[in-house]
């Protein structure tokens, strides 16, 4: 007498992933999560496309005495006491401000930036501010002008986030021009230049 033939196993009920609704309700999530990002992208995107201007950071300058230039006018620009800050020699005029580019020598960087002093009423400005490594120029900030608002009878050191190269062998200078809001740029002019040696240290110029 022949043993009955095994009886196959029940049908295993769908996965619910395979059920037309699940798979509508994933492709959705899926294609929010997309939109999302995207839109996010998008979004940055055409906020930094949009972002034409920086702003200069102010910092104190300490130990500067006060000017006897009359405003409107270039001429010497009194020098901080900080014997690691080198600048100009000569300032150039924006209204009743006058600006020196200076180069600032730190623990581990030389930083790039300018020393400004505002005889009259605060003023707003804008700022090309740069410098030169090895004979080659580079721009600070976003690649647009900066703005920079001096208020009146201060004397400032004005910078930007990571104007600074690190302490490598090179020979560096701050580059900067300024102008009033409406007015024209000055011509570019140029702090002394710094030797940065191979063990690190910086070689300044000899004083006038």
């Amino acid at each position: 007498m022949n043993a009955p033939s095994p009886q196959p196993p029940p049908p295993q009920p769908p996965s619910p992933w395979l059920r037309p609704s699940y798979r509508k309700a994933l492709a959705l999530l899926v294609s929010a999560a997309l939109s999302g990002v995207v839109g996010a992208w998008a979004q940055n995107w055409f906020a930094d496309d949009s972002d034409t201007s920086g702003q200069a950071v102010e910092q104190p300058v300490g130990g500067v005495t006060a000017s006897n230039q009359p405003p409107g006018t270039s001429g010497a620009l009194p020098r901080a006491a900080d014997p690691d800050t080198h600048c100009a020699t000569r300032a150039q005029a924006a209204g009743s401000v006058q600006c020196v580019p200076c180069a600032r020598v730190t623990d581990d960087s030389v930083q790039f930036g300018v020393t400004v002093q505002n005889s009259g009423e605060r003023q707003s400005l804008r700022l090309r501010l740069g410098y030169i490594r090895a004979q080659r120029p580079a721009q600070c900030g976003t690649g647009n002008d900066l703005s920079m608002t001096v208020e009146g009878g201060k004397t400032t050191w004005y910078t930007v986030p990571e104007c600074s190269v690190a302490r490598v062998h090179a020979a560096v200078q701050t580059t900067a021009q300024v102008a009033v809001n409406e007015g024209a740029f000055s011509p570019a002019a140029l702090s002394p230049t710094l030797h940065i040696q191979a063990d690190g240290s910086v070689v300044a110029p000899s004083a006038n």
